[in-house]
């Protein structure tokens, strides 16, 4: 499990070194945007009914982003940090440790969590948008 992390560390160093994003921004893309939006493109196929709202959602999002890309260096810091802090807790709480908690989430957890990471994104750029 260890050597999964250390590569995944390896690939997100080599990524940041490409792109010029700092590893909390690609940290908070990957897991907290592209993995949720895989997730909900995957709910939206399943259940039609719910793509639009879906589809919406997943589009403002990366609007927001977009549009407030400055921004998103800070907050993405700050929300890097209050990950680690969360998952060291969690893996001392757990007796699992930091990686094996970072790296395993129980399946019935994946889709609320997702959804629950791009709310906060959504929600903070919402709400910065409006108190410019």
């Amino acid at each position: 499990m260890q050597q999964l992390f250390d590569d995944i560390v390896r690939v997100f160093v080599a990524t940041c070194r490409a792109t010029g994003l700092s590893y909390p921004e690609l940290n908070i893309l990957v897991y907290c945007l592209l993995a949720p939006l895989s997730w909900l493109l995957v709910l939206a196929l399943r259940r039609p009914r719910l793509g639009g709202p879906l589809v919406l959602g997943a589009a403002l999002l990366i609007g927001a982003l977009t549009v407030e890309r400055r921004r998103f260096a800070p907050l993405s810091r700050w929300f890097y940090d209050y990950n680690i802090r969360v998952l060291e807790l969690a893996g001392r709480y757990t007796g699992l440790g930091y990686v094996a908690v970072s790296l395993l989430v129980p399946r019935r957890a994946v889709l609320p969590l997702a959804a629950a990471f791009a709310a906060l994104l959504l929600l903070y750029f919402v709400v910065g948008w409006f108190a410019l």
